[in-house]
């Protein structure tokens, strides 16, 4: 394998891959750095996203304001056209779960960032 078929494959492999490997802390510093000047947003202890980090995503991109963090990670998909599932919150998980963003919503989040900043190009 050449160099640049081994380049090629190395980045299919990373990119297609990458996010099943980033904790949740990994996906809100990457969405950030991506969009929001590398602000820190760190996690609480039990791995709750701040709502700064979601009032700023609507700020940045001029977003219908929400209530509740899964609302308002809901609509930002929404509004870019990424499909935002039951698995992307706990809202319906037994426990009611306070509607926290998982991590499956926040690589749709991810998806809907990189999609929002294509559209400023």
């Amino acid at each position: 394998m050449n160099s640049t078929s081994f380049t090629r494959y190395y980045f299919h492999v990373t990119e297609s891959h990458i996010e099943k490997y980033l904790s949740k802390q990994a996906l809100v510093n990457q969405i950030s750095m991506i969009a929001l000047d590398s602000k820190d947003y760190p996690l609480s202890n039990g791995s709750s996203i701040p709502k700064i980090f979601f009032q700023d995503l609507e700020n940045r991109f001029s977003i219908p304001v929400s209530n509740g963090m899964e609302s308002k990670a809901a609509t930002f998909c929404d509004y870019y056209g990424i499909e935002w599932t039951s698995d992307c919150d706990s809202s319906e998980t037994p426990s009611g779960g306070g509607g926290t963003v998982t991590k499956k919503g926040l690589e749709v989040l991810l998806l809907a960032v990189q999609r929002a900043l294509s559209k400023e190009l």
